[in-house]
């Protein structure tokens, strides 16, 4: 089939207005509010009071009739829980299996969890500053996590609320002409939202980032009076438990409240003693951020607002999921890959033919005996396409490989090369059993980089001593050879155990040990950092 650029140009139309659209499901404890979002506009919005069936199948309705837009989930919950930890400062290529372990270790039967990394201390041990973000599977989320499941539309990703309030707190400060960073910002920040499906959530951010999150249901009568009391007692709540936390209003502190237009005028600020309060409505807070169609001027709560927020922001904080989303996650980007690899081929086939045609009719213009050069590349390209129809090669594949190859080849840890100088510094007894490459996007400051994983093999009934000498000894070859690169061991055998340093400790215990004769194993990492991330993995900032 003939290629065009009216051909390509329409598909690259559709595919862009297919990617605007998508669905978000705000759940809270008091119920959930379902947004459609197309062309960057919200087109529809209603709440849904539970999970019951009758609830379940409009909303399915609702999924059908655009079942190729993602969903987002974004859940308002209280039962969330969130702590600041601290690591050793171990190597880079250590502290995210550390992570992992912490998360399973002391978040085994939580569903939804995952870390936030927040970077090192300036000073000190330089430790590394992590928040675990764990939210429980109550029976009612259950049950929308369930039918979620069985929809035909993609999950995006599961976000909370206090973690992405930290760049709606930031889009919101620019949209108001208020400079999110400089030497005058206040250290602290209080964003406060009235919301229909869980109460009030507030969210106080120390400069800039989520130090403190709770939630609290509405006391006594539903009047604007009553409530504009409650948000105020409320607050005033969160700041007295935040002076444990070092909380000082003299620091600076900026209030945004998020609530219906009767309740600003009730508002007592100046029992907060903040450098500034911003009463803001649903819509005039949407105003802000330029979203359209969310809000109306008389609404009352900012769920609309914040589930808008979080669907219409280019990047996320934080992107939860679950096992049993996971395998269509990936089944999907994989998928994503492969279309965008296909597209600029077919982009480029029709620019060179374009091209080639130009050309040739330029010159044969001139010397008539082109013409014939003109039919022989005609009858080469299709001979070509002949051979890729019968050949049933994977052309995504290949360009994928390609791309990932010539990458590689402009680093200085370039495949052949690299092995070579392994090989050459790996001496008797040790051998080099297996390689492996992987590709580490970076953290913070830290540089990308190519990572390989050489998988050593040396003779087991070693004592503690010698495994200890023989294993130092591997390390300083390897790392004379690689000399500039980060050389690390990722793993030891077992009864063995030890840091970058290789302080090394044998178990008395012979049962420590599966077999004491058998061949010991350990990971040597070679980490090159590179230019670029090349294929560098989706993450969320």
């Amino acid at each position: 089939m003939a290629l065009s650029l009216k051909s390509l140009s329409e598909a690259k139309k559709k595919l862009a207005s297919a990617m605007s659209a998508c669905f978000v499901l705000f759940i809270g404890d008091e119920g959930a509010i379902l947004i459609h979002i197309k062309g960057g506009k919200v087109c529809s919005r209603q709440f849904f009071a539970d999970a019951s069936p009758q609830n379940l199948k409009e909303m399915r309705e609702r999924f059908a009739a655009d079942a190729r837009a993602p969903l987002l989930l974004v859940i308002d919950t209280m039962d969330q829980s969130y702590m600041q930890q601290t690591l050793p400062p171990v190597s880079s290529l250590s502290v995210q299996k550390l992570i992992r372990r912490r998360l399973e270790r002391d978040f085994a039967g939580t569903g939804i969890k995952s870390a936030l990394l927040l970077g090192r201390e300036a000073q000190g041990r330089r430790d590394w500053n992590f928040l675990i973000v764990a939210l429980d599977k109550t029976p009612e989320l259950s049950a929308w996590l369930d039918f979620v499941a069985e929809l035909p539309n993609r999950l995006d990703g599961i976000y909370a609320v206090p973690v992405e309030a930290e760049r709606i707190v930031r889009d919101l400060e620019r949209g108001m002409g208020i400079l999110p960073e400089g030497k005058g910002r206040p250290q602290w920040t209080f964003l406060v939202s009235h919301n229909k499906a869980g109460g009030f959530r507030q969210v106080i951010l120390r400069n800039g980032h989520l130090a403190f999150t709770r939630m609290a249901q509405p006391i006594g009568e539903s009047t604007p009076e009553v409530i504009a009391g409650n948000i105020e007692q409320e607050i005033q709540n969160t700041m007295d438990y935040m002076r444990r936390l070092d909380f000082n209003p003299q620091d600076g502190l900026n209030i945004y409240i998020i609530a219906s237009a009767a309740l600003k005028p009730l508002i007592d600020g100046s029992r907060f003693k903040a450098s500034a309060l911003r009463l803001l409505t649903p819509h005039e807070a949407a105003g802000y951020l330029n979203i359209v169609g969310a809000t109306q001027p008389t609404d009352q709560f900012g769920d609309v607002f914040l589930a808008a927020a979080i669907g219409l922001s280019a990047r996320h904080v934080l992107r939860l999921s679950l096992p049993q989303f996971a395998r269509a996650d990936r089944l999907y980007r994989l998928i994503r890959m492969q279309r965008a690899a296909a597209l600029g081929i077919a982009s480029g086939m029709a620019m060179y033919a374009l091209g080639l045609g130009y050309t040739t009719y330029a010159i044969s213009a001139k010397d008539a005996e082109l013409s014939a050069a003109e039919t022989q590349h005609e009858k080469s390209l299709g001979q070509l396409r002949a051979e890729i129809r019968q050949s049933d090669l994977d052309v995504e594949k290949a360009g994928d490989m390609i791309e990932l190859f010539q990458q590689m080849q402009k680093e200085k840890l370039a495949p052949a090369p690299a092995i070579a100088k392994a090989s050459a510094a790996i001496k008797p007894p040790v051998t080099l059993k297996a390689v492996d490459w992987s590709l580490d996007a970076g953290k913070g400051k830290q540089p990308p980089a190519t990572v390989l994983t050489l998988t050593l093999q040396a003779p087991g009934g070693q004592s503690a001593d010698q495994f200890e000498s023989m294993s130092k000894q591997v390390l300083a070859e390897v790392g004379a050879a690689f000399s500039g690169d980060e050389v690390a061991y990722v793993k030891l055998p077992s009864g063995f155990s030890g840091s970058e340093r290789l302080d090394l400790t044998f178990s008395d215990d012979p049962s420590a040990r599966n077999d004491a004769n058998a061949p010991l194993e350990m990971d040597l990492a070679i980490r090159q950092p590179t230019s670029q991330a090349p294929l560098a993995a989706e993450k969320t900032p």
